[in-house]
């Protein structure tokens, strides 16, 4: 991979965001290259008032790189009030209301989230591990849903838990499967591995470099990822996503970046 080339892709992705985003997503962008701007972030993201902005605040937070702190610790303590008995999440009227199954993608994308931070306390992820364990099956990922797939690896990747092996392996097969045959992008492969803090996701014969090349060819000529009919906000997160997997998917990089 020319580092010529990945610095040409980080660089137009930037500029794109920069033009077309609004302060907090420019704000976002930055705090990628630069530790200082993670403050900017901080106060732009507003009022973290319940689960759905916490859950939200948290997910921003952590993409770039901000794991402890007040704001974190303030979107974990409404997280962790707003947890369910059965230790799982739902937030609002969402798809995951009445659907069980994506009430199961909802619990591992913010437990993951969760496990990643500080302040996270050990009953609240105690509670979601057994919620997911009494869940999992592979028949969640079999269907190569990419937001599943992401979800449960985060979770499963950042956590002791002894179902981590097997449901990774599955979870790896599975985006590996999609990667190739074209079901699940190189964007949406990349976010796994972006929220993993990996270079590698067992049971995928897949390295981050081929990762990073095939999303480099899915660069629009604007700079933007993400179909191109997509509104423009949702264009500009999807390559703020793919902004964030470029600039740490080399070890160098994800070195500086967690430093």
């Amino acid at each position: 991979m020319s580092a010529a080339g990945e610095g040409d892709a980080v660089a137009r992705a930037r500029a794109f965001v920069l033009a077309q985003g609004d302060a907090l997503q420019r704000a976002r962008a930055n705090a990628l290259f630069a530790a200082d701007e993670r403050n900017t972030v901080c106060a732009l993201l507003g009022a973290i008032a319940d689960a759905k902005s916490a859950a939200t605040a948290i997910a921003v937070l952590d993409a770039i790189g901000v794991r402890r702190g007040a704001d974190v610790e303030r979107a974990v303590a409404i997280l962790s009030a707003a947890q369910r008995d059965d230790g799982s999440w739902s937030l609002g009227d969402g798809p995951d209301e009445g659907d069980e199954a994506a009430r199961v993608v909802t619990t591992a994308q913010i437990a993951g989230h969760l496990a990643k931070t500080s302040c996270a306390r050990p009953k609240v992820l105690r509670a979601a591990g057994a919620f997911l364990a009494a869940h999992w099956g592979p028949e969640l990922v079999q269907g190569g849903d990419p937001q599943a797939i992401a979800g449960l690896a985060q979770w499963y990747a950042n956590t002791n838990d002894e179902l981590s092996d097997a449901a990774l392996q599955w979870c790896g097969r599975e985006l590996e499967r999609g990667f190739r045959s074209g079901a699940i992008d190189a964007l949406a492969t990349a976010r796994v591995f972006t929220l993993c803090d990996a270079q590698a996701v067992p049971g995928a014969r897949l390295a981050a470099d081929e990762v990073v090349l095939s999303l480099m060819a899915a660069q629009s000529s604007d700079g933007s990822f993400g179909p191109a009919p997509a509104p423009l906000p949702a264009r500009v997160e999807a390559t703020l996503d793919a902004l964030a997997a470029l600039q740490r998917l080399a070890p160098r990089k994800r070195a500086e970046f967690m430093s």
